[in-house]
């Protein structure tokens, strides 16, 4: 399968984009793409690495906004990732998080959560454009501490949730302009995992159509048969491209039983 939707360590993955390309190589898959998130770091270089193995890489982007209190995922395919609204847009994503980051980690530290030193975290991060909880937890292990990435969810459940902040709420990037963005880059803006945001998906998915969504990711781990007829019939009716992918984050952090390339689309149409 061609798989549409995978994450490097740029964002919040762990493998290197000379590790993606050897996975889908030794699969013989014919064409992948980077989809990181709020971020094009590895795009270009990723490029040049799979030409080497003969595969196609669709030059892609996962965006972070939030619609009504949903946390809502765009993908972006075909992207100008040197397109300045683009690199905008991202930038002030990237800066949101980075002082969530450090908003979370000084009073994670000053209640006595954690206790890593923020240097560290800097000094393992720093070919990174963006900061993430999960980076607390990849230098802890880093650093010599009892954890494996296969404790995140216990890690972020017991440690980093008890941070107060107001994620949700003070977000500043909506969902119709990511599509926005991504269509002045060039690319096709496609709505992810919708399955994810429960029974506001299809009402969501309808809000940006009039902002010119292109495409639904409907072949995906989490979607069930019942769902992807779901979606499958509402990309038919508004005439939207039908994309896929595993989401892949390496193997300890991808909460699916799949590797890249065990979902996604037969042929590329993007």
């Amino acid at each position: 399968m061609i798989d549409l939707h995978i994450h490097s360590m740029f964002s919040d993955g762990t493998d290197s984009l000379e590790d993606i390309v050897n996975i889908a190589h030794n699969k013989n898959i014919p064409a992948i793409s980077l989809t990181d998130h709020d971020t094009t770091l590895g795009v270009l270089d990723i490029i040049k690495i799979a030409k080497n193995k003969n595969i196609k890489v669709v030059p892609g982007v996962e965006i972070s906004s939030v619609s009504n209190g949903h946390l809502i995922h765009i993908l972006g395919y075909n992207i100008d990732v040197h397109n300045n609204q683009l690199k905008d847009l991202l930038a002030l994503v990237q800066d949101y998080f980075i002082k969530l980051f450090y908003d979370q980690y000084h009073w994670l530290r000053k209640n006595n959560i954690i206790d890593i030193d923020l240097e560290k975290i800097l000094k393992h991060t720093e070919f990174k454009e963006s900061l993430a909880s999960l980076d607390i937890l990849k230098t802890s292990i880093a650093e010599g501490a009892p954890y494996t990435l296969k404790d995140w969810s216990e890690f972020f459940n017991t440690k980093i949730k008890l941070f107060p902040g107001h994620f949700i709420e003070e977000f500043p990037i909506h969902p119709s302009e990511a599509v926005e963005v991504i269509l002045n880059a060039g690319g096709l803006p496609v709505f992810a995992h919708p399955a994810r945001i429960g029974n506001a998906d299809i009402n969501e998915m309808k809000l940006l159509l009039p902002h010119g969504l292109k495409g639904i990711e409907v072949y995906y781990p989490y979607h069930d048969k019942p769902l992807i007829d779901r979606y499958e019939e509402f990309a038919n009716e508004h005439n939207l491209v039908k994309t896929g992918g595993t989401d892949w984050h390496g193997k300890e952090l991808t909460t699916w039983n799949v590797e890249i390339g065990d979902c996604g689309v037969e042929k590329l149409t993007i």
